[in-house]
């Protein structure tokens, strides 16, 4: 008598079928809202990187420019070898960084390489206007030229712009939407 006593309270564990397909309900509208909140601020974090990254390049070669009291060129390069040309407002592709040490703003074997940068993820591209395509700084820490900015433009997003002034000093700011 006890055994079938024990078999009518033993309660059967697991999930019905009614509560699995609740749950994934649940689940796939959670998704749902979540993805594109995660895309975006995915979209965002590799615009600061990008960002971050020539932002950098561009304090790195002020700050040689300064210390070796030579010029030095950030210029922007489709292969990592040599400098596009001066036409190109292209950055996405990368960058030379070097101490222009003949003067023509062109990489070359007598300049001294000082960093390359790779083409950068994520974004849709990185532009120059006419004063972007070389950032050329003076051994007193200067630019040669009048104020350049970049623009960094994600995906999806705000676009970051980076301007530096005449005096060679990196500013951060958000593009106005067209």
């Amino acid at each position: 008598m006890k055994s079938g006593t024990t078999a009518r309270c033993r309660r059967a564990s697991g999930f019905t079928l009614l509560e699995l397909i609740v749950g994934t309900a649940v689940l796939a509208i959670l998704l749902q809202i979540a993805i594109p909140a995660m895309s975006s601020l995915l979209a965002s974090w590799q615009r600061d990187a990008a960002t971050r990254t020539v932002t950098n390049h561009l304090v790195l070669a002020r700050s040689e420019a300064i210390r070796w009291s030579r010029r030095v060129v950030m210029c922007s390069s489709e292969d990592g070898i040599q400098c596009a040309p001066s036409s190109h407002k292209e950055w996405t592709a990368g960058w030379l960084v070097f101490q222009d040490l003949d003067g023509n703003n062109l990489f070359s074997s007598s300049d001294k390489l000082i960093a390359v940068s790779q083409s950068v993820s994520g974004i849709q591209r990185i532009t120059g206007n006419a004063s972007a395509q070389r950032f050329v700084f003076l051994p007193t820490g200067m630019m040669s030229s009048t104020m350049a900015t970049l623009e960094v433009v994600p995906r999806t997003g705000k676009t970051q712009k980076i301007t530096v002034n005449r005096v060679g000093r990196v500013r951060l700011s958000f593009a106005e939407p067209a």
